[in-house]
């Protein structure tokens, strides 16, 4: 049925005005949703007390822009007045920031640069798969990526994941494009969003390497490019440690301290928490994230079995492997195995929330596999056919 839709869809004359048109309608609807989504609730949800709190202090302490409207929350006696969120990267409190600072301190603005960055990720999906394979698989995934439970409810949210996930997405989309300085732009400003950008980062030195055929000794400078990019967003804390004392040094001290205690602390265990879970319970939601609204942030149990087995779909059953429609499928286990190895070393409080950092993989993957996977099946249950008959015909004539 989808092959024939398929070839039904490359029939119609208009087609790239009906892609226009299915696109534009598929990110009206998820901007829209979105925003009605954010609506659902007046108040600091889940992780927001860490985050929000934290871009407030930052316009306040370190840009000297007091945007507070909204209360401060209350939380187990922690002065939240005082929290910068040091253990984490800080671009994504700037963007709620300068959200703040353009829309007010009001639990909209908090949310809705998450809402538009999933919206946009539709189209870098489309683009990436529309080069990995054709047209129609590039729809498919897209509106896959628009009704994800994990990155659609984490958008409704402000929390750091749904920054990392665009901005690896947009490096991703990039780099199979051949665009390869803006891709280590953007993958060092995912880095900025969130430390969980670092398991992605061996999957784009392999397709920089097999792809792009980059030759080894210039791959160090894309390193370096996102690395710089990365130091950069921390230039403003920099200087606001500077001023503490009047000493520059002591302003590039400080951040290298806090860069030495965030690193023992994401490798250490936070104790218990009722909703962690391992990295594997994720892809069959061992522990879900409440959010509000009755709604949660939970896997596609079945989207996540479609994912596993089109390889080995496409690697049974295709008469031409492109090696390319593979390259989401190293992300996601690149990403799940840099989870698995920090797991391993102590950190296990850890939520199915941090399966964003993979999750465009999945969208990604099942477009680039889907219809080849399934053409490669038909052409061999043909077969199979073709030489049932030719068994058959052969024995009636021997008779």
């Amino acid at each position: 049925m989808l092959r024939l839709l398929k070839e039904k869809l490359r029939t119609v004359k208009y087609r790239k005005h009906l892609t226009t048109i299915i696109l534009l309608a598929l990110s009206i609807y998820t901007l829209y949703t979105g925003i009605i989504a954010i609506n659902k609730s007046n108040t600091y949800v889940s992780d927001e007390i860490y985050y929000v709190t934290a871009a407030k202090n930052i316009g306040i302490k370190v840009f000297g822009i007091n945007v507070t409207k909204t209360p401060y929350p209350e939380y187990k006696g922690l002065n939240l007045k005082e929290n910068l969120n040091l253990e984490h990267p800080p671009l994504a409190k700037y963007i709620i920031f300068i959200s703040m600072l353009i829309l007010g301190d009001t639990y909209f603005s908090w949310r809705i640069p998450g809402v538009v960055l999933h919206t946009l990720m539709i189209f870098l999906v489309f683009l990436t798969v529309k080069k990995l394979g054709d047209e129609i698989s590039a729809i498919v995934s897209s509106f896959i990526v628009a009704f994800d439970p994990i990155l659609r409810n984490l958008s409704y949210i402000a929390m750091l994941d749904i920054y990392v996930a665009f901005f690896l997405t947009a490096s991703f989309t990039a780099l199979i494009y051949g665009r390869k300085t803006l891709a280590f732009i953007l993958y060092g400003l995912a880095l900025a969003s969130k430390y969980t950008a670092l398991f992605a980062l061996p999957v784009f030195l392999i397709i920089l390497r097999s792809y792009h055929n980059e030759k080894m000794r210039k791959t160090p400078l894309y390193v370096l490019l996102a690395g710089i990019v990365y130091a950069a967003t921390w230039i403003p804390f920099v200087t606001y440690f500077a001023n503490e004392k009047g000493v520059l040094y002591y302003g590039f001290q400080r951040v290298y301290e806090e860069h030495v205690f965030a690193m023992k602390w994401h490798l250490s265990s936070k104790g218990g928490h009722s909703y962690s879970s391992p990295p594997w319970g994720w892809l069959f939601n061992s522990k879900v994230w409440p959010i509000y609204g009755g709604m949660s942030v939970h896997s596609n149990i079945y989207m996540n079995i479609v994912f596993a087995i089109l390889p080995l779909m496409y690697g049974l059953f295709s008469r031409k492997i492109d090696s390319r429609r593979f390259y989401p499928y190293y992300w996601f286990l690149s990403v799940i195995a840099g989870f698995i190895l920090i797991y391993e070393l102590g950190s296990t409080t850890q939520f199915i929330f941090y399966a964003a950092t993979y999750e465009p993989s999945i969208a990604i993957g099942v477009g680039t596999l889907l219809f080849p996977s399934i053409d490669g099946l038909s052409e061999k249950i043909s077969e199979w056919r073709h030489r049932g008959r030719r068994g058959q015909s052969h024995s009636q004539s021997c008779m």
